[in-house]
């Protein structure tokens, strides 16, 4: 069995701190603001945020859930640890400082759960501004994949520990 599941089904993903970097994470309830949502958290394995800056109005929700429980586990070769990250603004005019609030997320979800490989997010191929603010937090885009109905572009980020380790046939041991 994944290290993750238990007998009543996957683990919550990881809780994150009250403050990562200048922002002020407060929990919220699991649910979809209004429906508009592509990808809401489930509330028995996933958690949500709205992140705070001091002098700014509510800029973004945060979601977080195992991939595990969430649709897009058909899509690729999920591991037992990887996460899905969506970050909503709930302005209109966005923070500006989008990268370093995704870095700081990034990093302390690998904190919270060091097992963790992989962080996705999948935003709808034709979102360009959240394509944009997923790739200033150091994403990277690996496919497209089809949900229900609509297609989503799968955006990742991995530490160090994991983008650093050697693919070439040399290395491997024998």
């Amino acid at each position: 069995m994944f290290p993750h599941v238990t007998s009543h089904g996957p683990q919550p993903a990881p809780a994150l701190p009250a403050a990562v970097g200048p922002w002020t994470l407060r929990p919220v309830p699991s649910t979809p603001l209004d429906g508009s949502l592509p990808l809401p958290a489930p509330a028995c394995t996933g958690r949500a945020y709205t992140a705070l800056r001091a002098g700014y109005a509510p800029a973004f929700r945060v979601e977080i859930q195992r991939v595990l429980s969430h649709p897009l586990r058909g899509c690729y070769p999920v591991g037992a640890r990887d996460l899905l990250l969506a970050l909503v603004p709930l302005s209109p005019q966005p923070e500006p400082d989008t990268a370093a609030l995704l870095d700081a997320l990034t990093q302390a979800l690998f904190d919270a759960d060091p097992h963790c490989r992989r962080i996705m997010a999948a935003p709808d191929v034709e979102d360009v501004p959240a394509l944009e603010r997923y790739t200033a937090g150091r994403f990277r885009t690996v496919a497209e994949a089809d949900l229900h109905e609509h297609t989503v572009t799968l955006m990742v980020v991995e530490p160090p520990r994991v983008t650093e380790v050697s693919t070439a046939l040399d290395d491997m041991p024998h």
